[in-house]
């Protein structure tokens, strides 16, 4: 496939679908995911996993032969930034996990993606406010789900800000990531997706339309909702 990929899948499938991880991750990787207790051990190495499988596509390459390395660009730090593939430069990623799901996204351009659950999420209307701008916090609060509504904006918004675009309290590019708001920069394509059944909510942006597929290479259905405007 030549254009930008997204991937959501829940943690355990993705982990049925590998031996040993420790045969995908790197050192660094490997060392991160001891220092995890609980369900984040399973989401992160789940995460990681998905990403190689995800670009691992978009190159035609096998998935062994990714090497996910990360820079942060202020520091030159390797244990933190945003991830990139080693060998290939050519390719962008971005990974996201919440509980139980796990995210990932690549192209040939930059793009960005997020995850999130609504499960146990309190919807606050002073952060609505102070993330969204008052219109949009207002088209929230009103909604018939009101966490799930400012989620779907949420995961967008921060999709937008890992491919550099705006920030997550910023004020006048507060409405990014909000397909319907008219406040998105043109060039970005905002792809959505919400797991009926476990809450899961995920968006991914690239400057071309992204393909949604499952781990295994099938292509979920039509777009739902979250990439149609008219709602919040």
């Amino acid at each position: 496939m030549a254009g930008p990929l997204m991937m959501v899948e829940d943690s355990r499938s993705v982990l049925r679908g590998i031996g040993s991880y420790e045969t995908l991750l790197t050192p660094q990787e490997q060392a991160r995911a001891t220092l995890l207790t609980g369900a984040d051990r399973p989401d992160y190495v789940a995460a990681h996993v998905l990403v190689r499988i995800c670009a691992a596509r978009l190159a035609d390459v096998p998935p062994q032969s990714i090497v996910i390395e990360q820079r942060c660009p202020g520091c030159g730090a390797t244990d933190h930034g945003r991830p990139y593939v080693r060998d290939h430069p050519g390719l962008s990623v971005s990974l996201s996990h919440t509980r139980g799901t796990v995210a990932a996204a690549a192209g040939r351009s930059p793009v960005g993606i997020d995850v999130e659950t609504t499960a146990g999420f309190v919807f606050d209307p002073r952060l609505a406010e102070r993330v969204l701008g008052a219109e949009a916090a207002a088209a929230v609060r009103t909604a018939a789900d009101p966490a799930l509504a400012f989620l779907r904006r949420w995961v967008r918004k921060e999709a937008l800000v890992k491919v550099g675009h705006g920030s997550l309290f910023g004020p006048a590019t507060a409405e990014s990531g909000t397909a319907e708001s008219g406040a998105d920069d043109a060039r970005w394509q905002v792809r959505g997706w919400t797991a009926r059944d476990s809450g899961a909510v995920a968006a991914a942006v690239s400057q071309e339309p992204l393909t949604l597929l499952r781990a295994g290479g099938r292509p979920y259905g039509p777009p739902n909702p979250d990439d149609r405007p008219g709602g919040p």
